[in-house]
């Protein structure tokens, strides 16, 4: 004999299941503990709870040159012994000078230099795959959310970070990652948006301190460098 369930009770029994899955963050939870980074900008990593995962891919939707890669120095200069910082399709040609004063090694860095986007992500998810990696940094302009979702489970799965640089136009599109970010410039100031993170609710207007004016040192240490010869960067075209 079937016993008809209740609608109550079959509704209640959904509940549970959705209560009990473990991929499932409900807001009343506090952020769960996970290996991150930190980002250096106190105001910044509080928002973050903690920093940024060291694995996964985080998307950056700002214009060229406002402090984009600055704003992740400290997770480019971490130390992860024999592993490589790639870049890929970087909208200019980078300076070995610049990076060695932000404290990179250039024996571990890596650009790489494809002819189209469709090359870039193939070159990115076997980067990823490789588990020879810290860091992957990729600029796409032409990413969906399949794209997206192929390079999220290739950097968690070999303990990756991946960081996705787009246009501020790619800034509507949903991507299924870990955290998805927006910058600009205001007042002399770079402003954060936290558009979605895992385990955390979105946060606007993070305010950070931006130099736009090289100071004495600056100019002091460029002066420096350009006596010395100048570092290349390992390049694969």
């Amino acid at each position: 004999m079937n016993i008809p369930i209740s609608p109550i009770n079959e509704t209640r029994s959904k509940a549970a299941l959705f209560d009990k899955h473990p991929h499932i963050w409900r807001a009343r939870e506090k952020p769960i503990s996970e290996n991150k980074f930190l980002l250096g900008t106190r105001v910044l990593d509080e928002a973050l709870h903690g920093g940024i995962a060291t694995s996964g891919v985080v998307r950056i939707a700002s214009l060229t040159g406002i402090g984009e890669i600055t704003l992740f120095k400290q997770v480019l200069t971490t130390h992860r012994a024999h592993k490589l910082r790639v870049f890929i399709k970087p909208p200019a040609q980078l300076q070995a000078p610049w990076l060695s004063g932000l404290g990179v090694d250039l024996e571990q860095v890596i650009v790489v230099l494809p002819k189209t986007d469709q090359e870039a992500l193939w070159a990115a998810e076997q980067c990823l795959k490789s588990a020879a990696c810290h860091c992957v940094l990729l600029w796409n302009n032409t990413m969906n959310a399949k794209a997206a979702r192929r390079l999220q489970v290739a950097a968690s799965h070999n303990d990756t970070l991946c960081l996705l640089f787009t246009s501020p136009h790619q800034q509507g599109a949903s991507f299924p990652i870990a955290l998805d970010l927006s910058l600009h410039i205001r007042d002399a100031q770079l402003v954060v948006n936290i558009i979605k993170q895992r385990h955390g609710w979105p946060v606007s207007n993070i305010v950070i301190p931006h130099s736009w004016t090289p100071n004495n040192h600056a100019i002091q240490s460029a002066m420096q460098n350009n006596k010395k010869t100048e570092p290349t960067l390992h390049s694969v075209i």
